[in-house]
Protein backbone atom coordinates (compact mmCIF):
# COMPACT_ATOMS: atom_id res chain seq x y z
CA UNK A 1 0.00 0.00 0.00
CA UNK A 2 2.83 2.38 0.87
CA UNK A 3 4.30 2.01 -2.63
CA UNK A 4 1.03 3.30 -4.13
CA UNK A 5 0.66 6.27 -1.79
CA UNK A 6 1.15 9.80 -3.04
CA UNK A 7 3.66 10.49 -0.27
CA UNK A 8 5.93 7.66 -1.45
CA UNK A 9 5.65 8.73 -5.07
CA UNK A 10 6.44 12.34 -4.17
CA UNK A 11 9.59 11.17 -2.37
CA UNK A 12 10.60 9.11 -5.41
CA UNK A 13 9.89 11.99 -7.80
CA UNK A 14 11.91 14.44 -5.73
CA UNK A 15 14.79 11.98 -5.51
CA UNK A 16 14.73 11.58 -9.28
CA UNK A 17 14.55 15.34 -9.83
CA UNK A 18 17.49 15.92 -7.51
CA UNK A 19 19.73 12.91 -8.13
CA UNK A 20 19.26 12.39 -11.88
CA UNK A 21 20.37 15.89 -13.01
CA UNK A 22 23.23 15.76 -10.51
CA UNK A 23 24.34 12.38 -11.86
CA UNK A 24 24.16 13.63 -15.44
CA UNK A 25 26.15 16.77 -14.64
CA UNK A 26 28.70 14.77 -12.63
CA UNK A 27 29.06 12.21 -15.39
CA UNK A 28 29.71 14.76 -18.12
CA UNK A 29 31.97 16.81 -15.83
CA UNK A 30 34.01 13.69 -15.08
CA UNK A 31 34.19 12.78 -18.77
CA UNK A 32 35.20 16.31 -19.75
CA UNK A 33 37.87 16.43 -17.05
CA UNK A 34 39.20 13.01 -18.07
CA UNK A 35 39.34 14.03 -21.73
CA UNK A 36 41.02 17.34 -20.85
CA UNK A 37 43.68 15.72 -18.68
CA UNK A 38 44.19 12.97 -21.25
CA UNK A 39 44.71 15.63 -23.93
CA UNK A 40 47.26 17.42 -21.77
CA UNK A 41 49.08 14.17 -21.00
CA UNK A 42 49.01 13.28 -24.69
CA UNK A 43 50.45 16.67 -25.65
CA UNK A 44 53.17 16.40 -23.00
CA UNK A 45 54.11 12.88 -24.10
CA UNK A 46 54.07 13.95 -27.75
CA UNK A 47 56.51 16.74 -26.91
CA UNK A 48 58.74 14.26 -25.07
CA UNK A 49 58.60 11.89 -28.03
CA UNK A 50 59.71 14.70 -30.32
CA UNK A 51 62.73 15.29 -28.08
CA UNK A 52 63.51 11.56 -28.05
CA UNK A 53 63.18 11.49 -31.82
CA UNK A 54 65.55 14.42 -32.26
CA UNK A 55 68.12 12.90 -29.90
CA UNK A 56 68.11 9.42 -31.45
CA UNK A 57 68.09 10.67 -35.01
CA UNK A 58 70.86 13.12 -34.16
CA UNK A 59 72.96 10.10 -33.16
CA UNK A 60 72.08 8.35 -36.42
CA UNK A 61 72.85 11.50 -38.40
CA UNK A 62 76.26 11.86 -36.74
CA UNK A 63 76.97 8.21 -37.54
CA UNK A 64 76.32 8.87 -41.21
CA UNK A 65 78.43 12.03 -41.25
CA UNK A 66 81.36 10.13 -39.72
CA UNK A 67 81.95 8.50 -43.12
CA UNK A 68 82.18 11.81 -44.99
CA UNK A 69 86.05 11.80 -45.35
CA UNK A 70 85.86 8.41 -46.99
CA UNK A 71 83.12 9.49 -49.38
CA UNK A 72 84.86 12.59 -50.73
CA UNK A 73 88.00 10.69 -51.84
CA UNK A 74 87.36 10.38 -55.62
CA UNK A 75 90.67 8.60 -56.32
CA UNK A 76 89.72 5.84 -53.92
CA UNK A 77 86.29 5.48 -55.55
CA UNK A 78 87.96 5.17 -58.99
CA UNK A 79 90.40 2.54 -57.70
CA UNK A 80 87.51 0.43 -56.40
CA UNK A 81 86.02 0.25 -59.90
CA UNK A 82 88.90 -1.90 -61.25
CA UNK A 83 89.95 -5.49 -60.58
CA UNK A 84 91.86 -5.87 -57.31
CA UNK A 85 94.43 -8.57 -56.76
CA UNK A 86 95.24 -9.38 -53.16
CA UNK A 87 98.49 -11.04 -54.17
CA UNK A 88 99.60 -7.78 -55.77
CA UNK A 89 101.65 -5.67 -53.39
CA UNK A 90 100.19 -2.31 -54.45
CA UNK A 91 96.63 -3.57 -54.34
CA UNK A 92 97.22 -5.18 -50.96
CA UNK A 93 98.75 -1.95 -49.68
CA UNK A 94 95.67 0.01 -50.80
CA UNK A 95 93.37 -2.54 -49.17
CA UNK A 96 95.25 -2.35 -45.88
CA UNK A 97 95.08 1.46 -45.99
CA UNK A 98 91.33 1.25 -46.51
CA UNK A 99 90.99 -1.08 -43.52
CA UNK A 100 92.97 1.41 -41.46
CA UNK A 101 90.78 4.30 -42.65
CA UNK A 102 87.58 2.37 -41.86
CA UNK A 103 88.88 1.61 -38.38
CA UNK A 104 89.76 5.29 -37.86
CA UNK A 105 86.28 6.41 -38.92
CA UNK A 106 84.73 3.87 -36.57
CA UNK A 107 86.88 5.13 -33.71
CA UNK A 108 86.04 8.77 -34.48
CA UNK A 109 82.29 8.09 -34.64
CA UNK A 110 81.39 7.31 -31.03
CA UNK A 111 77.98 5.91 -31.96
CA UNK A 112 79.26 3.85 -34.89
CA UNK A 113 79.48 0.17 -34.06
CA UNK A 114 81.07 -0.95 -37.32
CA UNK A 115 81.68 0.11 -40.94
CA UNK A 116 81.67 -2.28 -43.89
CA UNK A 117 82.72 -1.63 -47.50
CA UNK A 118 81.52 -3.99 -50.16
CA UNK A 119 83.04 -3.97 -53.67
CA UNK A 120 80.81 -5.95 -56.11
CA UNK A 121 83.41 -5.79 -58.92
CA UNK A 122 85.77 -7.97 -56.93
CA UNK A 123 83.11 -9.43 -54.58
CA UNK A 124 85.23 -8.13 -51.74
CA UNK A 125 84.05 -7.12 -48.22
CA UNK A 126 86.19 -4.97 -45.93
CA UNK A 127 85.26 -4.11 -42.30
CA UNK A 128 86.37 -1.54 -39.76
CA UNK A 129 87.61 -4.48 -37.67
CA UNK A 130 90.28 -4.91 -40.40
CA UNK A 131 88.70 -8.07 -41.73
CA UNK A 132 88.76 -9.07 -45.39
CA UNK A 133 86.07 -11.39 -46.75
CA UNK A 134 86.01 -12.67 -50.29
CA UNK A 135 83.52 -14.74 -52.20
CA UNK A 136 82.25 -17.35 -51.48
CA UNK A 137 82.23 -16.48 -47.76
CA UNK A 138 78.90 -16.20 -45.88
CA UNK A 139 79.58 -12.54 -45.14
CA UNK A 140 79.91 -11.70 -48.84
CA UNK A 141 76.77 -13.70 -49.63
CA UNK A 142 74.88 -11.76 -46.98
CA UNK A 143 76.00 -8.39 -48.38
CA UNK A 144 75.05 -9.37 -51.92
CA UNK A 145 71.59 -10.35 -50.67
CA UNK A 146 71.20 -6.99 -48.88
CA UNK A 147 72.26 -5.04 -52.00
CA UNK A 148 69.83 -7.10 -54.05
CA UNK A 149 67.00 -6.04 -51.73
CA UNK A 150 67.93 -2.37 -52.38
CA UNK A 151 67.22 -1.01 -48.89
CA UNK A 152 66.39 2.68 -48.56
CA UNK A 153 67.59 4.46 -45.43
CA UNK A 154 68.17 2.76 -42.08
CA UNK A 155 67.18 -0.89 -41.88
CA UNK A 156 67.32 -3.67 -39.28
CA UNK A 157 70.15 -6.16 -39.64
CA UNK A 158 70.98 -9.18 -37.46
CA UNK A 159 74.08 -10.42 -39.35
CA UNK A 160 77.30 -10.01 -37.34
CA UNK A 161 79.51 -7.24 -38.74
CA UNK A 162 82.62 -8.71 -37.11
CA UNK A 163 83.92 -12.26 -36.93
CA UNK A 164 85.22 -11.53 -33.42
CA UNK A 165 81.65 -11.34 -32.07
CA UNK A 166 80.65 -14.73 -30.74
CA UNK A 167 76.87 -14.01 -30.70
CA UNK A 168 74.74 -12.30 -33.34
CA UNK A 169 74.85 -8.54 -33.10
CA UNK A 170 71.63 -6.49 -33.38
CA UNK A 171 72.23 -3.24 -35.21
CA UNK A 172 70.84 -0.67 -37.63
CA UNK A 173 72.54 -0.31 -40.97
CA UNK A 174 72.59 2.64 -43.36
CA UNK A 175 73.83 1.92 -46.93
CA UNK A 176 75.73 4.69 -48.80
CA UNK A 177 76.47 4.04 -52.51
CA UNK A 178 79.88 5.48 -53.45
CA UNK A 179 78.68 5.94 -57.04
CA UNK A 180 74.92 6.70 -56.76
CA UNK A 181 74.54 7.17 -60.52
CA UNK A 182 76.41 3.98 -61.50
CA UNK A 183 75.18 0.41 -61.29
CA UNK A 184 77.41 -2.18 -59.66
CA UNK A 185 79.35 0.42 -57.67
CA UNK A 186 80.77 -0.08 -54.20
CA UNK A 187 78.59 0.51 -51.13
CA UNK A 188 79.61 1.72 -47.68
CA UNK A 189 77.54 0.38 -44.75
CA UNK A 190 77.30 2.30 -41.44
CA UNK A 191 76.32 0.02 -38.54
CA UNK A 192 74.86 1.36 -35.26
CA UNK A 193 74.41 -1.06 -32.38
CA UNK A 194 70.92 -1.58 -30.97
CA UNK A 195 72.35 -0.91 -27.50
CA UNK A 196 72.98 2.71 -28.50
CA UNK A 197 69.23 3.31 -28.89
CA UNK A 198 68.23 0.91 -26.09
CA UNK A 199 70.49 2.60 -23.52
CA UNK A 200 69.17 6.00 -24.48
CA UNK A 201 65.57 4.81 -24.10
CA UNK A 202 66.40 3.20 -20.75
CA UNK A 203 67.67 6.57 -19.56
CA UNK A 204 64.49 8.28 -20.78
CA UNK A 205 62.26 5.65 -19.13
CA UNK A 206 64.32 5.88 -15.94
CA UNK A 207 63.84 9.66 -15.80
CA UNK A 208 60.09 9.41 -16.40
CA UNK A 209 59.11 6.73 -13.91
CA UNK A 210 56.23 4.59 -15.07
CA UNK A 211 56.68 5.40 -18.76
CA UNK A 212 57.82 2.90 -21.37
CA UNK A 213 59.08 4.01 -24.79
CA UNK A 214 59.73 1.91 -27.89
CA UNK A 215 61.16 2.72 -31.31
CA UNK A 216 59.74 0.77 -34.24
CA UNK A 217 60.51 0.69 -37.92
CA UNK A 218 57.91 1.89 -40.37
CA UNK A 219 56.53 -1.66 -40.70
CA UNK A 220 56.34 -2.16 -36.92
CA UNK A 221 59.57 -4.03 -36.11
CA UNK A 222 61.33 -3.18 -32.86
CA UNK A 223 64.71 -1.41 -32.82
CA UNK A 224 65.51 -2.59 -29.29
CA UNK A 225 65.75 -5.92 -27.50
CA UNK A 226 63.72 -6.35 -24.29
CA UNK A 227 62.83 -10.03 -24.16
CA UNK A 228 63.90 -10.66 -20.56
CA UNK A 229 61.53 -10.29 -17.61
CA UNK A 230 61.60 -6.86 -15.98
CA UNK A 231 62.86 -5.07 -19.10
CA UNK A 232 59.47 -3.71 -20.16
CA UNK A 233 55.72 -4.13 -20.19
CA UNK A 234 55.93 -7.05 -22.61
CA UNK A 235 58.73 -8.97 -24.39
CA UNK A 236 60.18 -7.27 -27.45
CA UNK A 237 62.64 -8.92 -29.83
CA UNK A 238 64.92 -6.82 -31.97
CA UNK A 239 63.81 -6.78 -35.59
CA UNK A 240 60.45 -8.44 -34.80
CA UNK A 241 56.93 -7.07 -34.57
CA UNK A 242 55.82 -7.06 -30.88
CA UNK A 243 52.85 -9.43 -30.95
CA UNK A 244 51.68 -8.38 -27.47
CA UNK A 245 51.17 -4.77 -28.57
CA UNK A 246 47.51 -4.08 -29.25
CA UNK A 247 46.56 -1.95 -32.26
CA UNK A 248 50.03 -2.43 -33.83
CA UNK A 249 48.50 -2.13 -37.31
CA UNK A 250 47.03 1.24 -36.32
CA UNK A 251 50.45 2.46 -35.26
CA UNK A 252 51.94 1.27 -38.55
CA UNK A 253 49.20 2.67 -40.78
CA UNK A 254 48.66 6.03 -39.05
CA UNK A 255 51.16 8.85 -38.77
CA UNK A 256 50.43 9.82 -35.19
CA UNK A 257 47.75 9.48 -32.56
CA UNK A 258 46.86 8.06 -29.19
CA UNK A 259 44.52 5.39 -27.84
CA UNK A 260 43.78 3.37 -24.69
CA UNK A 261 45.15 -0.17 -24.32
CA UNK A 262 45.61 -2.78 -21.59
CA UNK A 263 49.25 -3.77 -21.12
CA UNK A 264 50.50 -6.16 -18.45
CA UNK A 265 46.98 -6.23 -17.06
CA UNK A 266 46.84 -2.45 -16.50
CA UNK A 267 45.23 0.33 -18.53
CA UNK A 268 47.65 2.55 -20.44
CA UNK A 269 47.50 5.52 -22.75
CA UNK A 270 49.48 4.77 -25.93
CA UNK A 271 50.92 7.80 -27.76
CA UNK A 272 52.83 7.38 -31.03
CA UNK A 273 54.55 9.62 -33.56
CA UNK A 274 56.24 9.01 -36.93
CA UNK A 275 59.59 10.57 -37.85
CA UNK A 276 59.68 12.53 -41.10
CA UNK A 277 63.37 11.80 -41.62
CA UNK A 278 63.61 8.06 -40.96
CA UNK A 279 59.97 6.87 -40.85
CA UNK A 280 60.62 5.33 -37.41
CA UNK A 281 57.65 5.00 -35.03
CA UNK A 282 58.23 6.40 -31.54
CA UNK A 283 55.74 4.86 -29.11
CA UNK A 284 55.24 5.70 -25.41
CA UNK A 285 53.05 3.83 -22.92
CA UNK A 286 51.72 5.95 -20.05
CA UNK A 287 50.10 4.12 -17.08
CA UNK A 288 46.69 5.67 -16.47
CA UNK A 289 47.13 5.36 -12.72
CA UNK A 290 49.92 7.97 -12.86
CA UNK A 291 47.72 10.72 -14.21
CA UNK A 292 44.31 9.48 -13.03
CA UNK A 293 45.07 10.61 -9.47
CA UNK A 294 43.88 14.11 -10.32
CA UNK A 295 40.68 12.75 -11.83
CA UNK A 296 40.03 10.52 -8.82
CA UNK A 297 40.46 13.55 -6.57
CA UNK A 298 38.05 15.52 -8.75
CA UNK A 299 35.59 12.62 -8.70
CA UNK A 300 35.68 12.50 -4.90
CA UNK A 301 35.06 16.23 -4.71
CA UNK A 302 32.11 15.91 -7.09
CA UNK A 303 30.67 13.08 -4.98
CA UNK A 304 31.07 15.12 -1.80
CA UNK A 305 29.40 18.19 -3.29
CA UNK A 306 26.72 15.96 -4.80
CA UNK A 307 26.02 14.30 -1.46
CA UNK A 308 25.64 17.67 0.25
CA UNK A 309 23.36 18.85 -2.56
CA UNK A 310 21.21 15.70 -2.29
CA UNK A 311 20.87 16.08 1.49
CA UNK A 312 19.92 19.76 1.18
CA UNK A 313 17.52 18.96 -1.64
CA UNK A 314 15.83 16.24 0.39
CA UNK A 315 15.30 18.61 3.31
CA UNK A 316 13.75 21.19 1.01
CA UNK A 317 11.71 18.48 -0.70
CA UNK A 318 10.43 17.20 2.65
CA UNK A 319 9.19 20.66 3.63
CA UNK A 320 7.63 21.16 0.22
CA UNK A 321 6.04 17.70 0.35
CA UNK A 322 4.45 18.42 3.73
CA UNK A 323 2.95 21.64 2.40
CA UNK A 324 1.36 19.62 -0.41
CA UNK A 325 0.49 16.38 1.35
CA UNK A 326 -1.11 17.76 4.54
CA UNK A 327 -4.00 19.59 2.81
CA UNK A 328 -4.35 16.65 0.45
CA UNK A 329 -4.60 14.30 3.44
CA UNK A 330 -7.28 16.60 4.87
CA UNK A 331 -9.25 16.31 1.63
CA UNK A 332 -8.72 12.53 1.54
CA UNK A 333 -10.04 12.18 5.09
CA UNK A 334 -13.15 14.19 4.18
CA UNK A 335 -13.77 12.02 1.11
CA UNK A 336 -13.44 8.82 3.18
CA UNK A 337 -15.99 10.09 5.68
CA UNK A 338 -18.39 10.99 2.89
CA UNK A 339 -17.98 7.78 0.86
CA UNK A 340 -17.35 5.24 3.62
CA UNK A 341 -19.90 6.43 6.17
CA UNK A 342 -22.34 8.10 3.76
CA UNK A 343 -21.99 11.30 5.75
CA UNK A 344 -23.05 13.96 3.27
CA UNK A 345 -23.13 16.70 5.90
CA UNK A 346 -19.35 16.94 6.45
CA UNK A 347 -17.79 20.22 5.29
CA UNK A 348 -14.14 21.36 5.19
CA UNK A 349 -14.05 24.66 7.04
CA UNK A 350 -10.39 25.49 6.30
CA UNK A 351 -10.04 28.58 4.12
CA UNK A 352 -7.08 28.70 1.75
CA UNK A 353 -6.13 31.00 -1.12
CA UNK A 354 -4.22 28.43 -3.15
CA UNK A 355 -5.38 25.58 -5.40
CA UNK A 356 -6.27 23.47 -2.37
CA UNK A 357 -8.72 26.19 -1.34
CA UNK A 358 -10.43 25.72 -4.70
CA UNK A 359 -10.48 21.94 -4.14
CA UNK A 360 -11.93 22.34 -0.64
CA UNK A 361 -14.64 24.68 -1.90
CA UNK A 362 -15.37 22.31 -4.78
CA UNK A 363 -15.67 19.39 -2.35
CA UNK A 364 -18.09 21.34 -0.16
CA UNK A 365 -20.22 22.24 -3.19
CA UNK A 366 -20.14 18.61 -4.36
CA UNK A 367 -21.34 17.37 -0.95
CA UNK A 368 -24.18 19.89 -0.96
CA UNK A 369 -25.14 18.81 -4.49
CA UNK A 370 -25.11 15.16 -3.44
CA UNK A 371 -27.46 16.01 -0.58
CA UNK A 372 -29.81 17.60 -3.07
CA UNK A 373 -29.46 14.65 -5.46
CA UNK A 374 -30.38 12.21 -2.70
CA UNK A 375 -33.54 14.18 -2.09
CA UNK A 376 -34.34 14.30 -5.79
CA UNK A 377 -33.69 10.58 -6.23
CA UNK A 378 -36.61 9.61 -4.03
CA UNK A 379 -38.89 11.93 -5.95
CA UNK A 380 -37.64 10.51 -9.27
CA UNK A 381 -38.45 6.97 -8.13
CA UNK A 382 -42.01 8.02 -7.49
CA UNK A 383 -42.22 9.75 -10.87
CA UNK A 384 -40.74 6.68 -12.59
CA UNK A 385 -43.40 4.41 -11.15
CA UNK A 386 -46.04 6.84 -12.36
CA UNK A 387 -44.40 6.98 -15.82
CA UNK A 388 -44.26 3.18 -16.13
CA UNK A 389 -47.95 3.02 -15.32
CA UNK A 390 -48.75 5.57 -18.02
CA UNK A 391 -46.46 3.79 -20.50
CA UNK A 392 -48.34 0.55 -19.96
CA UNK A 393 -51.57 2.38 -20.66
CA UNK A 394 -50.11 4.01 -23.82
CA UNK A 395 -49.17 0.62 -25.25
CA UNK A 396 -52.76 -0.48 -25.06
CA UNK A 397 -53.70 1.96 -27.87
CA UNK A 398 -51.42 0.40 -30.61
CA UNK A 399 -52.67 -3.07 -29.60
CA UNK A 400 -56.21 -1.79 -29.89
CA UNK A 401 -55.34 -0.37 -33.35
CA UNK A 402 -53.79 -3.70 -34.37
CA UNK A 403 -56.94 -5.59 -33.29
CA UNK A 404 -59.16 -3.05 -35.08
CA UNK A 405 -57.15 -3.48 -38.34
CA UNK A 406 -57.68 -7.24 -38.12
CA UNK A 407 -61.43 -6.62 -37.82
CA UNK A 408 -61.33 -4.28 -40.87
CA UNK A 409 -59.39 -6.92 -42.80
CA UNK A 410 -62.02 -9.57 -41.99
CA UNK A 411 -64.96 -7.31 -43.02
CA UNK A 412 -63.22 -6.13 -46.24
CA UNK A 413 -62.44 -9.72 -47.19
CA UNK A 414 -66.06 -10.66 -46.49
CA UNK A 415 -67.35 -7.96 -48.85
CA UNK A 416 -64.59 -8.53 -51.46
CA UNK A 417 -62.88 -5.11 -51.30
CA UNK A 418 -59.39 -6.18 -52.42
CA UNK A 419 -57.45 -2.93 -51.86
CA UNK A 420 -58.85 -2.49 -48.36
CA UNK A 421 -58.15 -6.15 -47.60
CA UNK A 422 -54.52 -5.97 -48.73
CA UNK A 423 -53.88 -2.66 -46.99
CA UNK A 424 -55.45 -3.78 -43.72
CA UNK A 425 -53.53 -7.08 -43.85
CA UNK A 426 -50.22 -5.39 -44.57
CA UNK A 427 -50.80 -2.66 -41.99
CA UNK A 428 -51.76 -5.11 -39.25
CA UNK A 429 -48.64 -7.21 -39.85
CA UNK A 430 -46.57 -4.03 -40.03
CA UNK A 431 -47.80 -3.06 -36.56
CA UNK A 432 -47.30 -6.57 -35.24
CA UNK A 433 -43.60 -6.44 -36.16
CA UNK A 434 -43.28 -2.93 -34.78
CA UNK A 435 -44.85 -3.84 -31.43
CA UNK A 436 -42.42 -6.68 -30.68
CA UNK A 437 -40.62 -5.88 -27.41
CA UNK A 438 -37.11 -6.84 -28.61
CA UNK A 439 -35.03 -4.05 -30.22
CA UNK A 440 -33.08 -6.62 -32.27
CA UNK A 441 -34.52 -8.63 -35.17
CA UNK A 442 -33.04 -10.83 -37.87
CA UNK A 443 -32.44 -9.55 -41.38
CA UNK A 444 -35.18 -11.97 -42.51
CA UNK A 445 -37.67 -10.30 -40.15
CA UNK A 446 -36.50 -6.85 -41.26
CA UNK A 447 -37.13 -7.73 -44.93
CA UNK A 448 -40.61 -9.10 -44.07
CA UNK A 449 -41.46 -5.92 -42.14
CA UNK A 450 -40.19 -3.83 -45.07
CA UNK A 451 -42.24 -5.88 -47.53
CA UNK A 452 -45.47 -5.16 -45.60
CA UNK A 453 -44.60 -1.46 -45.58
CA UNK A 454 -44.00 -1.47 -49.36
CA UNK A 455 -47.32 -3.23 -49.99
CA UNK A 456 -49.10 -0.36 -48.19
CA UNK A 457 -47.16 2.28 -50.12
CA UNK A 458 -47.80 0.61 -53.49
CA UNK A 459 -51.55 0.69 -52.83
CA UNK A 460 -51.29 4.30 -51.69
CA UNK A 461 -49.28 5.45 -54.73
CA UNK A 462 -51.12 3.11 -57.15
CA UNK A 463 -48.04 1.42 -58.56
CA UNK A 464 -46.10 4.66 -59.08
CA UNK A 465 -42.93 2.64 -58.53
CA UNK A 466 -41.72 -0.93 -58.42
CA UNK A 467 -39.31 -2.56 -55.99
CA UNK A 468 -36.62 -5.23 -56.24
CA UNK A 469 -35.09 -6.80 -53.13
CA UNK A 470 -31.85 -8.78 -53.43
CA UNK A 471 -30.29 -9.78 -50.10
CA UNK A 472 -27.70 -12.57 -49.84
CA UNK A 473 -28.87 -15.64 -47.95
CA UNK A 474 -25.94 -15.62 -45.49
CA UNK A 475 -27.23 -12.30 -44.13
CA UNK A 476 -30.71 -13.56 -43.24
CA UNK A 477 -29.86 -14.80 -39.71
CA UNK A 478 -27.80 -11.77 -38.78
CA UNK A 479 -29.27 -9.69 -35.94
CA UNK A 480 -29.78 -5.97 -36.64
CA UNK A 481 -31.56 -3.04 -35.01
CA UNK A 482 -35.26 -2.71 -35.64
CA UNK A 483 -36.45 -0.02 -38.10
CA UNK A 484 -33.14 0.57 -39.89
CA UNK A 485 -34.25 0.33 -43.54
CA UNK A 486 -37.94 1.34 -43.38
CA UNK A 487 -37.28 5.07 -42.67
CA UNK A 488 -34.75 5.15 -45.51
CA UNK A 489 -37.16 3.53 -47.97
CA UNK A 490 -39.85 6.00 -46.89
CA UNK A 491 -37.35 8.81 -47.47
CA UNK A 492 -36.66 7.50 -50.99
CA UNK A 493 -40.39 7.44 -51.82
CA UNK A 494 -41.24 10.89 -50.45
CA UNK A 495 -38.13 12.83 -51.55
CA UNK A 496 -37.10 10.83 -54.59
CA UNK A 497 -40.10 9.31 -56.39
CA UNK A 498 -43.21 11.18 -55.23
CA UNK A 499 -42.52 14.22 -57.45
CA UNK A 500 -41.23 12.18 -60.40
CA UNK A 501 -43.53 12.16 -63.46
CA UNK A 502 -42.58 8.72 -64.76
CA UNK A 503 -42.74 5.43 -62.93
CA UNK A 504 -39.86 4.97 -60.53
CA UNK A 505 -37.83 2.11 -59.17
CA UNK A 506 -36.42 1.28 -55.75
CA UNK A 507 -33.64 -1.29 -55.41
CA UNK A 508 -32.82 -2.86 -52.04
CA UNK A 509 -29.66 -4.98 -51.84
CA UNK A 510 -27.73 -6.59 -49.02
CA UNK A 511 -24.32 -8.26 -49.13
CA UNK A 512 -21.29 -9.10 -47.00
CA UNK A 513 -18.06 -7.11 -47.47
CA UNK A 514 -15.19 -8.72 -45.47
CA UNK A 515 -16.04 -8.07 -41.79
CA UNK A 516 -19.00 -5.81 -42.63
CA UNK A 517 -22.46 -6.16 -44.10
CA UNK A 518 -23.86 -3.47 -46.37
CA UNK A 519 -27.47 -2.65 -47.24
CA UNK A 520 -28.10 -0.25 -50.13
CA UNK A 521 -31.40 1.57 -50.89
CA UNK A 522 -31.27 3.06 -54.40
CA UNK A 523 -33.90 5.05 -56.28
CA UNK A 524 -33.96 6.61 -59.73
CA UNK A 525 -35.80 9.69 -58.53
CA UNK A 526 -34.99 13.38 -58.53
CA UNK A 527 -31.61 13.15 -56.77
CA UNK A 528 -29.89 16.24 -55.42
CA UNK A 529 -27.19 18.71 -56.37
CA UNK A 530 -23.59 18.55 -55.09
CA UNK A 531 -24.01 21.38 -52.58
CA UNK A 532 -27.00 19.77 -50.86
CA UNK A 533 -25.25 16.37 -50.89
CA UNK A 534 -22.19 17.88 -49.13
CA UNK A 535 -24.46 19.57 -46.58
CA UNK A 536 -26.18 16.28 -45.69
CA UNK A 537 -22.84 14.44 -45.52
CA UNK A 538 -21.46 17.07 -43.11
CA UNK A 539 -24.56 16.66 -40.95
CA UNK A 540 -24.16 12.86 -40.89
CA UNK A 541 -20.42 13.13 -40.13
CA UNK A 542 -21.09 15.53 -37.24
CA UNK A 543 -23.47 12.97 -35.76
CA UNK A 544 -25.94 15.46 -34.31
CA UNK A 545 -29.70 15.43 -34.57
CA UNK A 546 -31.37 17.31 -37.44
CA UNK A 547 -35.00 18.24 -37.99
CA UNK A 548 -34.39 18.81 -41.72
CA UNK A 549 -32.92 15.34 -42.34
CA UNK A 550 -34.67 13.58 -39.48
CA UNK A 551 -34.86 10.06 -40.97
CA UNK A 552 -31.23 10.01 -42.10
CA UNK A 553 -29.77 11.54 -38.92
CA UNK A 554 -31.96 9.37 -36.66
CA UNK A 555 -30.89 6.10 -38.31
CA UNK A 556 -27.25 7.24 -38.45
CA UNK A 557 -27.24 8.16 -34.74
CA UNK A 558 -28.77 4.84 -33.73
CA UNK A 559 -26.17 2.89 -35.74
CA UNK A 560 -23.26 4.85 -34.25
CA UNK A 561 -24.68 4.54 -30.75
CA UNK A 562 -25.08 0.75 -30.89
CA UNK A 563 -22.27 -0.27 -33.27
CA UNK A 564 -19.62 2.45 -32.93
CA UNK A 565 -18.27 5.42 -34.88
CA UNK A 566 -16.84 3.20 -37.64
CA UNK A 567 -20.34 2.36 -38.91
CA UNK A 568 -23.28 4.38 -40.19
CA UNK A 569 -24.72 5.78 -43.43
CA UNK A 570 -23.01 6.66 -46.70
CA UNK A 571 -24.90 8.88 -49.18
CA UNK A 572 -24.45 9.13 -52.97
CA UNK A 573 -26.62 11.17 -55.34
CA UNK A 574 -26.76 12.86 -58.74
CA UNK A 575 -29.21 15.51 -59.76
CA UNK A 576 -31.91 13.97 -61.99
CA UNK A 577 -30.49 10.43 -61.73
CA UNK A 578 -31.36 9.32 -58.23
CA UNK A 579 -29.94 8.63 -54.79
CA UNK A 580 -28.30 5.68 -53.02
CA UNK A 581 -28.05 5.30 -49.25
CA UNK A 582 -25.69 2.61 -47.92
CA UNK A 583 -26.11 1.20 -44.41
CA UNK A 584 -22.79 -0.19 -43.14
CA UNK A 585 -22.99 -2.59 -40.16
CA UNK A 586 -20.52 -5.02 -38.56
CA UNK A 587 -20.64 -8.70 -39.41
CA UNK A 588 -21.25 -10.74 -36.27
CA UNK A 589 -20.23 -14.38 -36.06
CA UNK A 590 -23.13 -16.70 -35.38
CA UNK A 591 -25.57 -13.91 -36.16
CA UNK A 592 -25.56 -12.54 -32.57
CA UNK A 593 -25.49 -8.80 -32.18
CA UNK A 594 -22.63 -7.48 -30.06
CA UNK A 595 -24.18 -4.83 -27.87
Amino acid sequence: MIFHSLRFRLIVYFLILIVLPLMIVSYFTFRSATALIEDKVGETVSTSLSLVEKSIESVLEQSRYAATPFLVDSARRDWLQRTIRIDDYDDLSNVMQMLKDLSSIRTAGHSVYSISLYNPVNRLLLTSEKNIFMYPSEEVGHMEQVIGDRPQGWYVDKWPASTYVTSPVRYLTYPIPLEPSATGGSTLFIHVNENTIAEYLKQVNRNDKGLQTLVLTGDGRSLIQASEEGQGLFPVDFGERPAALEHLDRIVNEREGRFAATLAGKPHLVVFHTSDATGFKYVTFVPREDWMKEIVLLRNEILLVGGIAVAAGLLIAYGFMRSIYNPMFRLLKAMRLSSGHADFTYQINEKRKDEFGILFEGFNIMIRNIQQLVKNLYQEKLLKQEFELKLMQSRMNPHFLYNTLNSIYSIAKLYGVREVTEMAYALSHFFRHSLKGDDWITVQEMIEHLDYYLQIQKIRYRDKFDVTIDVEDELMEQKVLKLLLQPLVENAIIHGLEMKDAKGHIGITGYRLEDKMVFAISDDGLGMNEERLKQIRRQLSAGGASTEYFALSNVNQRIRHYYGEAYGLALYSQKGKGTTVEVVLPWTSGGDADV
